[in-house]
């Protein structure tokens, strides 16, 4: 078993390569952070260029009433009004058409603005996403919990996981239920849990009007959809795979008090009517937390298999939406700096971050990082951008310039 060690070989209590964690984010964060501040100008541009486009309206206009002021009056005090009206109307029109024209001129070469930024912006922005999203595909941050939601009916099986991490953030993906061995095919309860026999509700003994538990082994049926908390479960059972409605649903939740709640609600097959759900007592309500913890522990390799970034917010609030990146980038710097500045006061060369793997046999291998590339890569950021990486212990430390004293006159 391999252990890390930072650069002065003292034991690093992290016990990972936080090294290529490091230069993972300030390549993602730098690139998302440019991409941000391009976009900002553009539309900051953009504004400025219809604030433009307003006083040349406004410019404009002035010129034209003056023109058209001047002919009024110029017709009015002619004295020969009836000679000269007609002539005066048709310069009057012609002036209307030309500052028509004109308008028109600069509306349109403001659209034609619009349009080439606002695609642009689109751009910049749709590539911000893709960044930070391929970022959050590699599993940089750590995991508090999880939920998953699964639909396994018909023929393209799919999913979706939820995480939260640190710093209020909580990411979901798009995950590859197709390419995993275990949920790539219709699977039977049995094969997951054998021997799950619940009662469903009662039923009327035969020639009795007396009722008796209805008792179900669920084994032989089919799991359709299923939903997992981190303390819920919603499972739908078919009784064959490609049946069009579910037998059964077993829900699994937390009542007000914290108590655990299990019912289990049966449907008809044909109609999709369901009865009224079942309250399932004592060991029925272990067999169903049972149920829940196996479902779980088989759906992690699942986790593993995200594909695509469906959302990613903060405070529950979107990131993208509510443009929240810069807070998103400062959580994870601030869970980052501390880290950084152990490695960083434990390296012997002050150029470089490094750490130490020994390995099982005793050899040791030496990491690191050389902080000029970090610097590289945040070199074309505004400095307001640049502040976000200094607790990050690679850029160069700022140099205060004493102060000119006065020249004695």
């Amino acid at each position: 078993m391999s252990i890390y060690l930072f650069g002065d070989s003292s034991p690093f209590p992290d016990g990972h390569d936080f090294l290529s964690q490091l230069r993972a984010f300030v390549r993602a964060a730098s690139r998302a952070l440019l991409l941000a501040h391009e976009a900002d100008q553009l539309e900051q541009n953009l504004g400025e260029r219809a604030q433009e486009h307003l006083h040349a309206i406004e410019a404009l206009q002035g010129f034209f009433d003056g023109v058209t002021a001047a002919i009024a009056d110029r017709a009015a005090r002619s004295g020969a009004t009836p000679l000269v009206g007609p002539h005066a109307r048709e310069l009057l029109e012609h002036v209307e058409r030309v500052a028509t024209k004109a308008k028109q001129a600069r509306a349109q070469h403001l659209d034609a603005d619009s349009v080439d930024a606002t695609t642009h912006i689109r751009e910049k922005r749709t590539e911000l996403r893709e960044v930070l999203s391929k970022y959050l595909l590699a599993d940089p941050l750590p995991t508090l919990g999880w939920a998953l939601s699964l639909n396994l009916g018909g023929t393209a099986p799919h999913g979706q996981v939820m995480l939260t991490h640190p710093g209020a953030l909580t990411t979901s993906f798009m995950v590859d239920v197709a390419g995993d061995a275990r949920w790539s095919r219709a699977r039977k309860l049995g094969e997951i849990s054998s021997g799950v026999t619940l009662q469903v509700g009662f039923k009327k003994a035969f020639l009795r009007s007396s009722l008796h538990p209805d008792i179900h082994t669920l084994d032989d049926f089919y799991v359709s959809e299923l939903e997992l908390g981190p303390d819920s479960m919603e499972l739908h059972l078919r009784r064959k795979p490609d049946g069009p409605r579910d037998a059964f649903v077993i829900d699994l939740d937390v009542g007000l008090e914290g108590q655990a709640l299990a019912r289990v609600t049966r449907r008809n097959e044909k109609s999709g009517e369901s009865e009224a759900p079942y309250a399932a007592q004592a060991d029925d309500l272990e067999r169903i937390q049972d149920l829940a913890e196996t479902l779980r522990n088989e759906c992690l390799s699942l986790l593993g298999r995200k594909t695509r970034l469906v959302f990613a917010q903060l405070d529950e609030h979107d990131v993208f939406e509510r443009g929240l990146v810069r807070q998103l980038l400062d959580r994870i710097a601030a869970r980052l700096s501390p880290i950084a500045a152990q490695v960083d006061a434990h390296s012997p060369n002050p150029a470089e971050l490094s750490l130490k793997i020994e390995r099982a046999d005793g050899r040791r291998e030496e990491l690191y990082l050389r902080k000029q590339e970090l610097v590289d890569l945040v070199a074309p950021l505004p400095p307001e951008a640049q502040a976000l990486f200094e607790p990050l212990r690679f850029l160069p430390k700022k140099r205060s310039i004493p102060p000119v004293p006065p020249r004695a006159i």
